[in-house]
C-alpha cells in the first residue's frame, strides 16, 4: 500500500512539473521494483505459513491488485514519455491524477488498519467507501477529459495519445476499486 501511494505521489509530481522529466520514470521503476519484491515476498510467506491473518486467496489477490496499480501508474508515465505527449493541454488529467493519489492514500489507510480489523472495522469499511467514491469521481473526470480532448484537439495523433493515457489512468482507478472491494470483503468476513 505504501508503494502504491509512493507511485501515485510521484505520478502527480511528474504531471505538475512544467516539462516532461524522464528522471521521474527512473524513480518510478525503483518503486515498481520494490512493489514486485513485496509481491514475491508475500507469495513466499503465504506458501511457507501454516496460519495466515486472513484467507490466503484474499491476501494473494490483494497483493496482486496492489501490484497492478503500481504497474499501471508506471505504464501511464511510460506512455507520456514514449509517445512524447508533452504536458497535458487541460487540467482534467492532473485532477484525475490527484484523485488517484487520494484513492492511494485511502488504500494505505485501510490496509494499515487491517491488523486491528476487529477494532477498526468501521474505519476500514469507510476508507473502502471513500476509494469507491474516488473511482466514481475518476470516471466522471475521464468522460469529461475525453469529451474535452475531442472537442479542443485538432491533431488526431494527440487525440490518440491522450485518449490512451486517460484510459490508462481510468483503469488504474478501477484497480483501486478492486482493492477496495477486496479489503471490504476481508473486513466483512
Amino acid at each position: 500500500a505504501n508503494t502504491v501511494y509512493d507511485a501515485a505521489v510521484l505520478l502527480r509530481e511528474f504531471f505538475e512539473n512544467s516539462k516532461v522529466d524522464e528522471s521521474y520514470l527512473d524513480r518510478l521503476y525503483k518503486i515498481e521494483e520494490r512493489g514486485d519484491k513485496i509481491l514475491a515476498e508475500v507469495m513466499d510467506q503465504i506458501n511457507n505459513s501454516f496460519i495466515t491473518p486472513f484467507d490466503r486467496e484474499d491476501i494473494l489477490m490483494l497483493a496482486r491488485e496492489l501490484n497492478s496499480i503500481v504497474d499501471h501508474i508506471t505504464g501511464t508515465m511510460e506512455k507520456v514519455i514514449i509517445y512524447k505527449a508533452g504536458q497535458p493541454k487541460d487540467a482534467i488529467v492532473l485532477k484525475l491524477v490527484k484523485v488517484l493519489e487520494a484513492a492511494a492514500q485511502e488504500i494505505k489507510e485501510a490496509i494499515s488498519k487491517l491488523p486491528d480489523i476487529r477494532d477498526k472495522n468501521t474505519e476500514i469499511v469507510e476508507a473502502c467507501e471513500n476509494i469507491r467514491f474516488f473511482e466514481h469521481e475518476g470516471d466522471y473526470l475521464y468522460r469529461s477529459g475525453i469529451a474535452l480532448l475531442f472537442e479542443n484537439t485538432e491533431d488526431v495523433i494527440d487525440i490518440i495519445k491522450w485518449k490512451e493515457i486517460y484510459e490508462h489512468l481510468e483503469t488504474t482507478l478501477d484497480y483501486s476499486e478492486n482493492v477496495s472491494n477486496l479489503i471490504k470483503g476481508v473486513a466483512i468476513k
